[in-house]
């Protein structure tokens, strides 16, 4: 087993982060991790920002960012982590640079995909000895389902880690006193986000008058957004709004009733946490990976077959006849399991890399 210089969590440590399209909420991971360990440093290299997603950064001590390409260029060759994450194993120039320290320092893969036991998964699972030789020594999953897989690829229980995503839950937990009948969709508008699903959906239910106390907020930016406005942005209980900066989304998830995220297939789901945090009920598709930690069925929320349309249209239709009790009943429960997740769970989990 390789070996390094272990380190206590009290000890300066240079860490480094190769991203993918740099989140917010990963940023803000990044900042309390280094404003919580005296002295560390934190580097971290990241892609092009999307433009359906344009987050902006401000300067904070000790963490750099860098985009992947002035990475490569000007500072692979002499940087010097002391620890790194890489979120995934999708970027072969990340995968060369991790080759040099294999064996010298920990390091530390990303796991969001979870076990659905496809042929390519079973492929992976038994190629994994070979593909992943040399490459981490821990996987970092998101949740449940990813540690399933990370198993399967043969990693032995003691180098998984869990607790990946964590959303900046300070940002949307400050309550009201009482939620609006708001339903809140917040998200880039892309197909297999499905945000078509619930406009038509809530649409329908609002047929004849039988919801007019309730409205939904549909909040982003993407390929879709003229086609639902021009079919939807009339409606009277329709509001789309554009892309928000996260300290601007709050507000919105502070009034929100209810949250939810339609989507085909959704790896984990950040928003979840954040929506939780804020109080809202949640209705997310079974295949939102965020439900196995912030969504109890029937609890703060529901889970609707993502295969089926109508369970859809049954479980909004559930929220919408909620009274205030049982609005309110979900909205604090959300809240409580927001906290399984934090940034001191998160900051003290990549800390412990390597004290073993």
């Amino acid at each position: 087993m390789a070996k390094w210089i272990c380190m206590t969590n009290a000890e300066p440590r240079n860490f480094l982060f190769l991203y993918t399209r740099l989140p917010d909420y990963f940023f803000q991971c990044v900042c309390y991790l280094v404003r919580n360990s005296p002295a560390s440093t934190a580097t971290v290299v990241y892609y092009k920002a999307d433009e359906n997603a344009p987050y902006s950064y401000p300067d904070v001590e000790r963490v750099t960012l860098l985009e992947k390409s002035v990475f490569l260029n000007e500072f692979s060759a002499t940087i010097a982590p002391e620890l790194i994450y890489v979120a995934g194993w999708g970027d072969r120039d990340y995968q060369s640079f991790m080759k040099k320290w294999k064996g010298k320092i920990p390091i530390v893969t990303g796991l969001d995909n979870p076990w659905k036991g496809t042929l390519r998964q079973k492929l992976a699972s038994v190629l994994a000895p070979l593909l992943l030789k040399g490459k981490t020594d821990y996987i970092w999953a998101a949740g449940y389902p990813q540690y399933d897989f990370a198993r399967k690829l043969g990693f032995p229980h003691e180098k998984i880690l869990r607790g990946l995503y964590c959303g900046d839950i300070g940002k949307f937990g400050k309550l009201k006193s009482r939620k609006e009948k708001i339903i809140l969709y917040a998200g880039r508008l892309v197909e297999y986000k499905r945000p078509d699903w619930l406009l038509e959906t809530f649409t329908t239910l609002a047929e004849d008058n039988q919801f007019p106390e309730w409205k939904l907020i549909l909040i982003g930016r993407g390929p879709m957004k003229e086609k639902l406005t021009n079919k939807y942005g009339s409606h009277a209980q329709v509001e789309m709004y554009d892309f928000m900066e996260p300290s601007e989304l709050a507000r919105f998830y502070d009034r929100a009733a209810v949250f939810c995220l339609p989507s085909k297939q959704e790896h984990w789901g950040v928003v979840v946490q954040e929506a939780a945090a804020a109080g809202s009920a949640l209705l997310l598709s079974d295949t939102c990976g965020a439900a196995s930690e912030f969504l109890i069925n029937g609890y703060n929320g529901y889970s609707f077959n993502s295969g089926k349309k109508e369970d859809l249209k049954g479980k909004l239709h559930k929220l919408l006849l909620q009274d205030d009790i049982g609005l309110s009943g979900m909205s604090e429960r959300s809240r409580r399991l927001s906290e399984r997740i934090t940034h001191a769970t998160w900051a003290g989990t990549i800390r412990s890399i390597g004290d073993e």
